[in-house]
């Protein structure tokens, strides 16, 4: 078990998913984007194939600011930060859920264009400097971009790689390193990477999501895209923390297309028996499974869009 610190709160903005919607209501925990601008309607954001979440974490009277993905294009991520004004500046770490183009798309740029300081830590995987792909049904290879290491550290990054688990912010923040496979979920079959000069299935061991103890409620768990599947993660956020309550599970749940979506219904009959007080599933999991959730979810369902920010607080 690692010493989880518990926090006062937690505020996640969306700045880039697959989805807006500018006329989704407010609720106590749930803050859309406002719609106006003083007397004018406020200025549009951008949604695209990707995700980039800003994350402000309350521990007593410090804050903490982290941010974990790039979207999938240099535009969007840096469109949006520029409209919501958001302090990035002001971010202390910076996390790559896994190297997936949709998921690193501005990563470059928010160091040389100083939306993040020189210097500001990356918290990455080994495997997410990997040579990898994604395989057609006739078997044909197509090579996805890499992360390079070498133009990371030119842009100024400071690099930081673990696989395992580990502390950021002051022990407010569990970073969970690579995820062990035990359910039934499938990994990503269409995935392939170079190891020793061959290729092999890619399952995305560089999967790995955020974990946040909240005092009164329990964890928040924040995947990228959940190739480990998610019930995998949940699982060893519990066993990590130490703590079996789960209040809010967000992110990409990897549950879009054929192949996935054959497992959509005994996903969700798992996340029910956890209980979790919200459920916001993003990106990835897409249209087809987003709708079962909301259907046999209702009560925890949260439709996500950008420049919506959830704020969780004890």
């Amino acid at each position: 078990m690692i010493n989880l610190k518990q926090i006062q709160g937690i505020e996640i903005l969306t700045v880039i998913d697959n989805y807006m919607d500018i006329f989704l209501t407010d609720t106590d925990e749930v803050k859309r984007l406002p719609l106006f601008d003083e007397d004018y309607l406020a200025p549009p954001v951008l949604s695209e194939h990707g995700l980039c979440l800003f994350i402000t974490i309350y521990d007593g009277p410090e804050k903490h600011y982290l941010l974990l993905d790039a979207g999938f294009t240099k535009v969007g991520c840096i469109y949006n930060m520029d409209v919501m004004k958001l302090p990035t500046e002001r971010v202390e770490a910076f996390v790559l859920s896994h190297g997936h183009i949709d998921h690193m798309g501005a990563l470059y740029d928010l160091y040389s264009k100083n939306y993040l300081r020189k210097g500001t830590p990356l918290h990455i995987h080994s495997k997410a400097f990997s040579e990898r792909g994604l395989k057609d049904p006739s078997g044909g290879l197509h090579r996805l971009p890499q992360v390079s290491e070498s133009t990371l550290k030119e842009k100024g990054a400071e690099i930081i790689i673990e696989d395992g688990p580990s502390l950021l912010l002051d022990q407010t923040c569990l970073l969970t390193g690579e995820i062990p496979r035990r359910s039934f979920e499938i990994g990503f079959p269409i995935g392939w990477r170079k190891e020793n000069g061959k290729v092999i299935r890619d399952d995305i061991p560089d999967d790995q999501a955020l974990i946040f103890h909240i005092k009164g409620k329990g964890l928040v768990v924040v995947l990228g895209c959940g190739h480990s599947g998610v019930i995998n993660t949940i699982n060893y956020a519990k066993e990590l923390s130490g703590c079996n309550k789960i209040y809010m599970v967000f992110g990409g749940f990897h549950l879009s297309g054929e192949i996935f979506e054959r497992y959509t219904d005994q996903t969700i009959d798992e996340l029910m028996a956890l209980k979790p007080k919200m459920v916001v599933p993003t990106h990835c999991t897409g249209f087809n499974s987003i709708r079962k959730f909301a259907e046999r979810m209702s009560d925890s369902f949260v439709l996500n869009s950008v420049g919506t920010t959830y704020r969780i607080f004890s």
